[in-house]
Order: C-alpha cells, then sequence, then structure tokens
C-alpha cells in the first residue's frame, strides 16, 4: 500500500481530509510562548480569537519526532510513503523530513519513500494532494506519483487578496513604512506563491477592486479548464467567498469549495483575506 503524506499547509477539500490512503503532520503555532499542533490543536476560528485580541503568532516546523514516528510506523507495516511537503522556500521541514528519512532508512533499509517539494502553499498543495490520491487509488507505483507530483507542481496556482497589510509587515513581507501608507490609502496587495515563495504580485486599492484583480487573474491563468473543482480560500468574513463564488459561476465554473486556510498560513496573512486556487490544464493533458 501507498500512503500520501501531506503537512497542516495543505488545505484538502472536506472529502478527501479522511482519506484512506492519507496522513498529515502539522507544523506549530506558537501563541505567546505556547505551541499548538496546526488543525490539531487549533483551528482557524481559535487562531482569529488570539489574533483578534492583537496577539502576532509565530510559526515553526513540523517537529522531527513527528516525522520519525510516522516514517518508523509506514516501514513496520510495509507501507511506501510520498510525502508531498510546504514549499521548502517557506519551511525547514522539507529538508528536516529529509535528514530523518536517511536515519530511518539506515534501520529500515527496505523502507521505500520518496519526498517531494511542492513549493506551494495551502489550497495549491491540495489541488495536487487530490489528484496524486485519485492515481493511488489507481494503482500507481511510487515512482509514477513522484513524478506526477512534479509534473502536476507548475500547473498548480493560488491567488489571494489581503485586507490588511499589517500581517505581510510583522512577518517580514513588506517594510513599515509599505504597510503604513498602504492601510492609510487602503491598498490590498494580491499574494501567490510562485517558484515556492510568497510574493506580492500585485495591488488594488479596497477590497472590491482586489477582489476583481483575483478574479482577472484567474479567468487568465484557467483558460479552458472550467470543469474543475475550484478551491476559496479564506481566513474571516464569508461575505467575499460569495462574491468569489458568483463571479466563479458567470465564468463558466460549477464546482466551488470554499476552504478556510490553516492556521500557520494565516499567522502570515492576516484576519481578513480571501483566494481561489486551481489547475490551468486537466490532469490527463499535464501526465500525457
Amino acid at each position: 500500500m501507498i500512503r500520501l503524506l501531506v503537512d497542516s499547509m495543505c488545505d484538502l477539500p472536506k472529502d478527501y481530509v479522511n482519506h484512506p490512503n492519507l496522513d498529515m503532520v502539522s507544523l506549530n503555532v506558537i501563541i505567546e510562548g505556547k505551541a499548538y499542533r496546526d488543525k490539531r490543536e487549533i483551528d482557524l476560528r481559535r487562531m482569529n480569537e488570539f489574533m483578534e485580541q492583537g496577539i502576532v503568532p509565530t510559526t515553526s516546523q513540523v517537529n522531527p519526532g513527528d516525522f520519525i514516528e510516522y516514517f518508523e510506523k509506514c516501514a513496520k507495516n510495509n507501507e511506501e510513503c510520498l510525502y508531498l511537503t510546504f514549499s521548502s522556500k517557506l519551511s525547514g521541514s522539507y529538508e528536516t523530513a529529509g535528514f530523518v528519512l536517511k536515519d530511518v532508512l539506515e534501520k529500515y533499509p527496505d523502507f521505500k519513500c520518496k519526498i517531494v517539494d511542492s513549493l506551494h502553499s495551502g489550497g495549491s498543495i491540495a489541488i495536487i494532494a487530490v489528484e496524486l490520491l485519485k492515481l493511488i487509488e489507481q494503482g500507481k507505483n511510487l515512482e509514477y506519483l513522484a513524478d506526477a507530483a512534479k509534473k502536476f507542481i507548475p500547473h498548480a496556482h493560488f491567488y489571494f487578496s489581503i485586507e490588511d497589510l499589517n500581517w505581510l509587515y510583522m512577518g517580514g513581507r513588506v517594510s513599515k513604512g509599505t504597510a503604513v501608507v498602504g492601510g492609510f490609502l487602503k491598498i490590498h496587495p494580491i499574494v501567490s506563491v510562485e517558484n515556492g515563495e510568497l510574493k506580492v504580485i500585485g495591488k488594488s486599492r479596497g477590497s472590491k477592486k482586489a477582489q476583481r484583480t483575483v478574479v482577472e487573474i484567474t479567468a487568465q491563468n484557467i483558460k479552458d479548464y472550467l470543469d474543475q473543482n475550484v478551491g476559496i480560500a479564506y481566513t474571516g468574513s464569508m461575505k467575499p467567498v460569495e462574491e468569489y463564488e458568483s463571479a466563479l459561476r458567470e465564468m463558466g465554473v460549477t464546482k466551488i469549495e470554499p476552504v478556510p486556510i490553516g492556521c500557520v498560513l494565516a499567522a502570515h496573512l492576516g484576519l481578513q483575506g480571501t483566494g481561489i486556487y486551481f489547475l490551468d490544464m486537466p490532469p490527463e493533458k499535464i501526465l500525457k
């Protein structure tokens, strides 16, 4: 049996959260000195309660012990594993998993495991994970799955608008001056993970214009692949989600699912933000 391992930066649609071939390890959110395992010991609602009090969370990678426990369990059960990681340029989890795997292989040399750097975050990791789970159900082998994951990576997209630049400033993504001026002018950045890094790819004045910009970027990149499950990621209010749903349906998309983002990502993006994630090409064409 092949198991797909993801970490808590993968924001899966609800129908796949408990998939029998899927496991998850958690990154950590640190709030006032206490560490919480993302999606296990803290959820987005509780996270927002802290942030509304003005508490600025910090984050850390997956605990090495969690990787040791998981890999050894798979090895003992004669299970193969593919770990699709959060971008290595934004977290040390990819590197840590590689070090741990080397040690585990000394103890269990027959254990088969592949680690693939997704170079993505949030919903765009989930898009790839869902397609890999479908391939596992089809009986594809580990080598095929690892190769397929790498082929999906450049075709997954995630565009997100942020209400408050202060969270990007506190996370070191923009300068204090940019945050102050942006707040005064009601500038809303559009962010995306490109080549593994979180980047501000555009700015719009006002939330409505920011949402239109995300929709326009989506329309440009989704191309003719409208018959897919498109995700709407959110951190706070559901009102922008409803507006995105309406815009996507006008575009011709019919399969839409809102998914709350994980707490680690929310710690960097802030209390209010919404985004869209999707593939730019049908999976069968990507794999050809």
